[in-house]
């Protein structure tokens, strides 16, 4: 009887859940097709404007176009420890002499010069980017998957012995690391430091949203989901591929170099040369695919963490940010610790590791306090 009190009682809780899912649903599913529309005719004008011939020709860049791998007795530009389901490829910087590593760890070029003689740094080609392994299907690039390859490199790397440690026995401690991310990096290290803060002494992220956080932004500042377009583009099956593709890639090169989305400071522009570089491995065949399973899988029902990370949290922002609204920046930081600080970068773009590499050097550095 007391059981199915409790029933009753929970059934229009039951419907309101419900249908918020469905009504969730339904506005995805609008986002989607009008996203595909919008950039379906985008790339009806490319047709247009330039022909059949030259829209449908795109270019894979030959192994000259990235930037020169270096000798991993001096640099240490190697394959990392094997971690189960695939391989990463890591750039360990050690030496002040070679500034140069190939994409996409190119966007940390800067930064990587700026701390070499303070700090054993290494940067992560994640799973589908680079030179690590690209696993075939969706389900590969889900995000917790994308999190345990995380924790499961700085488990390694922070290993003497290269092994990843028992850490459910309890028997050592975690290694720790200062975690540094942008983008889809900047999104993994927010969960990884709030699941695992054990691993992580610092927290240092760059243009990139925490989802509880965003999901709430958006609702209450619709004009973010213009900025967010293309997420809703890439849930689609092949067309994302296609558009991207077009034109030897005319959309990517605008997203990096355009006038509004690309690289705002004059003096770090990209070059013919370090676009061929970020296109060389999307050129490949199959190059793009992993790259958009990343988004095609955001909208699964994956747990997001509500707790903010509870540890050193240094947010950096740039107030010409394409993608993500400046507005989202307070917002994040006022969900974590009193500590944390927030760090906006006047004019600058989404692209901050290479847009102000100086003025990012100088806050890292200040936010680290020159430990080792």
């Amino acid at each position: 009887m007391l059981l199915s009190l409790c029933s009753l009682l929970l059934a229009p809780t039951r419907l309101l859940l419900a249908l918020r899912r469905v009504v969730a649903r339904l506005g995805l599913a609008v986002a989607v097709v009008a996203a595909g529309v919008a950039y379906g005719l985008w790339g009806l004008g490319v047709l247009l404007r330039r022909g059949p011939r030259e829209t449908f020709r795109w270019r894979r860049r030959p192994p000259d176009a990235a930037p020169p791998r270096f000798p991993p007795e001096l640099v240490g530009a190697t394959p990392a420890p094997p971690v189960p389901r695939c391989q990463h490829h890591c750039h360990h910087h050690l030496r002040r002499r070679h500034p140069r590593l190939p994409p996409p760890r190119f966007c940390w070029r800067f930064l990587l010069r700026e701390f070499d003689s303070q700090y054993r740094m290494v940067a992560l080609d994640l799973r589908g980017y680079g030179a690590s392994e690209k696993p075939l299907g969706r389900d590969s690039y889900r995000l917790e998957v994308l999190l345990e390859d995380v924790r499961q490199v700085i488990e390694i790397l922070g290993t003497p012995d290269g092994r990843a440690r028992d850490v459910s026995s309890g028997a050592a401690a975690s290694p720790k690391c200062v975690l540094v991310g942008h983008d889809w990096g900047g999104l993994l290290a927010w969960e990884l430091a709030a699941s695992h803060p054990a691993m992580v002494e610092k927290l240092i992220i760059m243009d990139a949203p925490q989802r509880a956080i965003m999901a709430g932004f958006t609702a209450c500042h619709p004009s973010q989901l213009l900025r967010s377009s293309y997420i809703f583009l890439f849930q689609l099956p092949w067309l994302p591929e296609l558009l991207l593709s077009l034109a030897d890639f005319e959309l990517v090169k605008t997203l990096l170099t355009g006038p509004w989305t690309g690289i705002q400071n004059p003096e770090q522009r990209l070059t013919e040369q370090e676009v061929d570089a970020y296109l060389y491995s999307l050129s490949q065949p199959g190059g793009l695919t992993p790259t958009i399973h990343y988004y095609r899988n955001l909208f699964r029902d994956t747990p997001i963490p509500r707790e903010p990370p509870p540890l050193p949290t240094l947010l950096l922002w740039g107030t010409h940010d394409a993608f993500l609204d400046p507005r989202l920046a307070p917002a994040l930081c006022r969900h974590l610790r009193p500590t944390a600080r927030l760090c906006l970068l006047p004019g600058a773009s989404h692209w901050l590791p290479e847009d102000q590499p100086r003025p990012l050097a100088c806050l890292m550095g200040d936010f680290l306090g020159g430990g080792n």
